[in-house]
C-alpha cells in the first residue's frame, strides 16, 4: 500500500520512519527545497513545563507519553544522542515573578524519578532524518494545497488525489508546518486565529550570558507576569541559552484579535525593553544578548470537529497546533506517530478497510490532542495572572504541582486498546 505524508518537520518525519518500517511505500512532500525545522529547541521533561517551538522536551526515567512513543517506535536512541538530558531528580523549572521574587521551584515528584531533557529541534531532525527507510521517497518544493478522496465510476481502486502548487506560484502565509487540506468538512487553513500573544527569541551564548547573570542563568527558569511571561532553559550541551519571551493583549475576543503585517516581524530594541519596562533585571541583561529582536506573532489552530474523510486523516500541526505553553506540541506529535503506525501494523488494516483503521485513530487521539490545545491557552493565563488565582504565590504553586499531569501520564496502550475494540465492534477482526 502506498501512503502520502505532507510536510516534513518532526511530526510528518516520525511518522515516515514508523510506517516504512512497516513496509508501506511513503510518499514525503514537502514544500521548502529541503528538510528544515523553524525555532531553536524542544524539550521533554520528567514531565514537560511550558517550553516554546525553539524547544522539545521530553523526559527519561518514569518515561511520559511522548517519550515513550519515540522509544517504542525505536526512536528514542537516536534523540538521547543529539539530547541535553540532566541528571535524576534534578530542578526541572525554577518559577520566579517578573520582580525576581522566587516564589516556588517545582521539582521531580519523588514518585516520579526521572530525568528531563531538552534539545535543539534541527539537532533532532537530522537524527531522525538518518533513520529514514529506504520505501520513503522525499518530494521537495511541493506545496500540496488540496487533498481529495477519488471514488472512480469505473470500478478501478478508491485513492486520494493530490493537487500540488508549482514551487514559484504565489503561496497564502501559514505558519510554519501548515498543510490546506480540503475535504467534505475539512478547511483547515479556515480555522486559524491570531492568540493576541507574540513573542522574542533568542539564542544566546552562554559565556555572555554567565557574564550578564552569573552561573544562576544555568537554572531552567520561568518568569510570570501581568500579561507577560519569560522562560530560559540551555540547549546545545549547555552552550545555548534558549530564552523566550510572551507578550499578551487579552482586550479583545479570542476570535477578534488581529495581527497585521507578516508573522515574524523586526523591531528595534527600544520597542522590546519597552515590553519589558521595569523587570527583573536579569531579563533585561538576558534580552539584551538578542542579536535580532524579532516579534514573533503567535497563530493557533481552532479544535476541529473532524479529522479524517475516507483515506485521509490529519496528524500534528495540521490537526492540532497549539500555543506553546504546555511544551507539549511535539509530544502530541510523536503520539500521534505511535498511536497511528500500531493501527495501521494490525494485518487486517487493508487497502479496503483502512478507512475504518484511520477513523478510529481519529476517535482516540483527537480528544486529547484538542484538549491540549485549550490547556495551552489557558497555561499562558496561568503564567500571566489572567485567571482568578491573579499572582496568589500559594495558589499558583498548588496549581503547577498538578497542572500536566494529565498530559504526562497517559498510557498510550490504553489508547490502543480502545481503537481496537472500535474496530471489533465494525466487525474488523484484530
Amino acid at each position: 500500500m502506498t501512503i502520502a505524508i505532507i510536510g516534513g518537520r518532526i511530526g510528518g518525519i516520525t511518522t515516515a520512519i514508523a510506517l516504512g518500517r512497516l513496509g508501506y511505500t511513503i510518499h514525503l512532500f514537502e514544500q521548502a527545497k529541503q528538510f528544515s525545522e523553524i525555532g531553536a529547541g524542544v524539550a521533554l521533561g520528567p514531565k514537560s513545563i511550558a517550553l516554546d517551538d525553539h524547544a522539545i522536551v521530553f523526559a527519561d526515567g518514569t518515561f511520559n507519553s511522548s517519550v515513550e512513543s519515540l522509544r517504542k517506535m525505536g526512536l528514542f536512541e537516536a534523540y538521547e544522542k543529539v539530547a541535553d538530558i540532566t541528571e535524576p531528580d534534578a530542578l526541572c523549572l525554577q518559577f520566579t515573578k517578573d520582580d525576581g521574587q522566587v516564589f516556588g521551584k517545582w521539582f521531580f515528584k519523588a514518585t516520579h524519578k526521572g530525568r528531563g531533557s531538552s534539545v535543539h529541534r534541527a539537532r533532532l531532525l537530522e537524527a531522525l532524518l538518518k533513520l529514514l527507510p529506504d520505501n520513503v521517497t522525499a518530494h521537495f518544493s511541493s506545496h500540496v494545497n488540496v487533498v481529495e478522496n477519488i471514488y472512480p465510476t469505473d470500478g478501478s481502486n478508491l485513492h486520494v488525489r493530490l493537487t500540488i502548487q508549482p514551487p514559484h506560484a504565489e503561496m497564502h502565509p501559514e505558519w510554519p508546518g501548515e498543510q490546506r487540506i480540503f475535504d467534505a468538512s475539512i478547511a483547515v487553513g479556515k480555522h486559524v486565529r491570531y492568540t493576541g500573544t507574540y513573542a522574542y527569541r533568542g539564542l544566546l551564548d552562554i559565556t555572555k550570558a554567565v557574564e550578564k547573570n552569573g552561573e544562576g542563568v544555568r537554572v531552567p527558569t520561568m518568569w510570570f507576569g501581568k500579561d507577560k511571561h519569560v522562560l530560559t532553559f540551555l540547549i546545545e550541551g549547555g552552550k545555548i541559552v534558549n530564552l523566550v519571551a510572551f507578550v499578551s493583549d487579552r482586550s479583545q475576543g479570542p476570535d477578534e484579535r488581529t495581527w497585521t503585517g507578516p508573522w515574524v516581524k523586526l523591531v528595534s530594541y527600544q520597542q522590546m525593553f519597552e515590553d519589558f519596562k521595569g523587570w527583573d533585571q536579569n531579563v533585561i541583561n538576558l534580552s539584551q544578548l538578542i542579536e535580532k529582536p524579532e516579534q514573533w506573532a503567535l497563530h493557533e489552530l481552532v479544535p476541529l470537529r473532524r479529522w479524517t474523510v475516507d483515506r485521509i486523516t490529519l496528524l500534528g500541526d495540521s490537526a492540532h497546533a497549539s500555543l506553546p505553553h504546555n511544551g507539549a506540541g511535539a509530544g502530541q506529535a510523536t503520539e500521534d506517530a505511535y498511536v497511528l503506525a500500531s493501527l495501521l501494523a494490525l494485518p487486517s488494516c487493508t487497502e479496503d478497510t483502512i478507512p475504518h483503521f484511520l477513523q478510529v485513530y481519529e476517535d482516540v487521539r483527537r480528544p486529547r490532542a484538542s484538549g491540549q490545545q485549550i490547556h495551552a491557552c489557558e497555561s499562558g493565563d496561568v503564567y500571566e495572572f489572567a485567571t482568578p488565582m491573579k499572582d496568589n504565590n500559594h495558589a499558583l504553586a498548588e496549581n503547577l504541582k498538578v497542572r500536566y499531569d494529565w498530559i504526562w501520564e497517559h498510557d498510550l496502550e490504553e489508547d490502543i486498546d480502545d481503537a481496537k475494540r472500535k474496530l471489533k465492534d465494525m466487525g474488523i477482526e484484530v
